[in-house]
Parts: C-alpha cells; sequence; structure tokens
C-alpha cells in the first residue's frame, strides 16, 4: 500500500513517513487505524513480527497436515491463527474448514465457509473466493509454477502484496522442485 492509502483521511502521508522511520512515535489510535488498514493486528505494530510469524506458522503446518491427510491434526495446528483478520486469517479459516469437511463435520465446515465468503466478497479476494469454491467442490487446487506466478503478478496489480509475495514464493519452489530446475546456488 502506499503512504496515501495507509494516512487516508486520518493523517498526512508526512507523519506517517516519519511514524514509520522512527521520527515520530504516533498513538495507539494511529497505530489502530495503520494496523487497521495494514490488515495486520496492532501487536504486530508494537511488538513486531514473532507473534504473527508464530500464526503464519501454525497456518502452513496445519496446510501440510491436511496434505498428509491428518485432519484432526490441520485442525489442532491451525486453531491460534483463526481469529486474524483478512489474508492470514482467512487463511486459516479455509484451512480449518478443509478440515472439518474431512472429519465429516459438514455443518460446522459450511458455516465457517459461508462467513468467509461474505468476508471475501467484502474485499474483493477473488482467490480466495475460488479456494472456497474448490473446498466446497471437494477439489483441492493443483497449480504449477507458471499458474503461480499469474496470480502473483495478478495479486500485485491489485495492491496485494502480501499474496503476490505468497504466489511468488510458490513458484519459486515449484521450478526449484522441477527436473532440470535450479537447486541451491552451485547446482543446476
Amino acid at each position: 500500500m502506499t503512504l496515501a492509502q495507509v494516512a487516508g483521511a486520518d493523517f498526512t502521508r508526512a507523519f506517517l513517513h516519519q511514524v514509520e522511520t522512527g521520527r515520530s512515535q504516533p498513538s495507539t489510535r494511529v497505530l489502530r487505524v495503520i494496523a487497521d488498514r495494514l490488515g495486520a493486528p496492532l501487536d504486530y505494530l508494537v511488538d513486531g513480527s514473532a507473534r504473527l510469524l508464530d500464526r503464519e506458522l501454525a497456518v502452513e503446518r496445519a496446510r501440510l497436515a491436511l496434505l498428509r491427510g491428518d485432519a484432526e491434526r490441520a485442525l489442532d495446528t491451525v486453531q491460534p491463527a483463526l481469529g486474524e483478520r483478512f489474508g492470514l486469517g482467512s487463511d486459516a479459516r479455509l484451512t480449518a474448514a478443509e478440515a472439518l469437511l474431512a472429519l465429516g463435520q459438514r455443518d460446522e465446515a459450511g458455516v465457517l465457509l459461508e462467513q468467509e465468503d461474505r468476508l471475501l466478497r467484502d474485499r474483493g479476494d477473488r482467490d480466495r473466493l475460488r479456494r472456497i469454491r474448490e473446498i466446497r467442490a471437494g477439489r483441492r487446487a493443483a497449480r504449477d509454477a507458471a499458474g503461480h506466478e499469474r496470480l502473483g503478478d495478478r495479486a500485485l496489480r491489485e495492491g496485494d502484496r502480501e499474496l503476490a509475495l505468497e504466489h511468488y514464493r510458490a513458484a519459486r519452489i515449484l521450478r526449484e522442485s522441477e527436473p532440470g530446475g535450479a537447486g541451491p546456488a552451485g547446482e543446476a
């Protein structure tokens, strides 16, 4: 997001730049506005990224558990991230819904998917809305590196840098794992 987008009508870009560079200390109200606009928890801005990183790890570990067929572990693992907002929280709730479906708890999964569907429609998050459709249809999207790159490009055009980064990382990992793909430094 640009400084102007984060600042909005609440404060100036110059003030936000001073906050960003450590030359000004924002009030709690200003931090709340910034956190809300960034879709980040307030304590992420105050305490740093450790708490958020723990929740991101929980979501990824839960996704891996699902891929291994361990829905119960996935549901337990994703719990700490369910209360997060926007991207990470949506990913956590969609992962939980998939786990609930795998455990035969269709009603609970349906409620979770319906609530998330409304939130994602309000935010215009087409990629995660597509994931909801795939979950409801019982499909798991298999994307190749090029597909992730296209999704990354689209997310970047739409201003969702976090989602773009996720897709670019996935594309890189897939390309590295392709036969003849670049491995660690010095390997071809």
